[in-house]
């Protein structure tokens, strides 16, 4: 057994079961521990939960139904620890970097289209409806919050409450989309990873892009963007772009919510700003009817 099999922490019966070696931890966040590693003679990818990670369970149940389409695939799997294809190292956030907005969202609509082909197989179990995904908006004691805030995360829970109502071609979704998770290799193709596992209204699968990539508040706050991305995704999905904006609105709602549930650090701040920003823009369009 290599050292770095030993120091990785995982089951060294399920490292000896999978033949992996080469074993190196690449990210440790609040939900899950990631490492790359060789298997056969390629490099692939393992991802453990942790308890604090067990609403992702679902997101494996999504990418076991898409078996490769549009998202990693899943090559074997033991109870939370998953052994996963290798997407590659170029994450879409830097190669928009590199090319442009307009080029980045080719992508994305791409991956969109491959991650909701229909499928011969059964829905997968234990996929998160979307009204059970927004509680933690339709939750928020907003009478605690400031009068401005206060007036806008009401009308993201009232378009939420509305949109969630009258839901269309109901389907799984990734339900995290964005910059961060979606990877190129360098033989090129873009796939998808760490999906939420939702189903619902497929308008709500590029929510996210508004938002992103992170660090770019003056491409997120341009109306411009917002009124281009609504046009595009509203082609891509058959829909309107009112409602494909309405979805980005409401994400932008539950994204607050998601930050004011925990302690407020100096990231988690500007991460609200930003987000009530893209809200206040988004109520601005459609008020004004700059979509159609």
């Amino acid at each position: 057994m290599s050292d770095s099999a030993k120091a990785s922490g995982l089951p060294l019966d399920l490292v000896r079961h999978w033949g992996l070696s080469d074993i190196v931890l690449i990210a440790d966040t609040r939900t899950s521990l990631v490492y790359r590693a060789g298997h056969n003679g390629k490099s692939v990818i393992v991802k453990a939960l942790k308890p604090e990670g067990i609403g992702e369970r679902s997101g494996f149940e999504f990418l076991r139904w898409r078996n490769g389409k549009g998202a990693v695939r899943i090559i074997e799997q033991s109870g939370d620890i998953v052994l996963l294809e290798d997407a590659g190292t170029l994450l879409l956030r830097d190669y928009h970097g590199q090319a442009g907005d307009k080029e980045a969202t080719k992508i994305v609509v791409d991956v969109l289209a491959r991650l909701h082909i229909p499928s011969a197989s059964p829905l997968p179990p234990g996929l998160i409806p979307l009204h059970v995904h927004f509680r933690e908006l339709f939750s928020l004691d907003t009478m605690q919050l400031a009068l401005d805030l206060r007036d806008i995360l009401v009308w993201c829970t009232d378009i939420a409450r509305e949109l969630l109502a009258h839901q269309d071609d109901i389907k799984p979704l990734h339900g995290d989309l964005h910059h961060d998770n979606i990877i190129g290799h360098q033989q090129g193709g873009w796939r998808s990873i760490d999906p939420h596992g939702l189903i619902g209204d497929p308008a709500y699968d590029c929510a996210n892009i508004f938002g992103n990539p992170l660090n770019a508040a003056r491409l997120v706050l341009d109306q411009q963007r917002a009124i281009d991305l609504s046009r595009c995704f509203a082609t891509a999905l058959k829909c309107s772009p009112q409602k494909i904006l309405r979805y980005a609105a409401a994400h932008a709602g539950l994204s607050c919510a998601w930050i004011l549930g925990r302690p407020l650090t100096p990231s988690g701040h500007t991460n609200l700003e930003e987000r009530l920003g893209f809200a206040r823009l988004a109520r601005f369009i459609l008020l004004e009817q700059f979509v159609d």
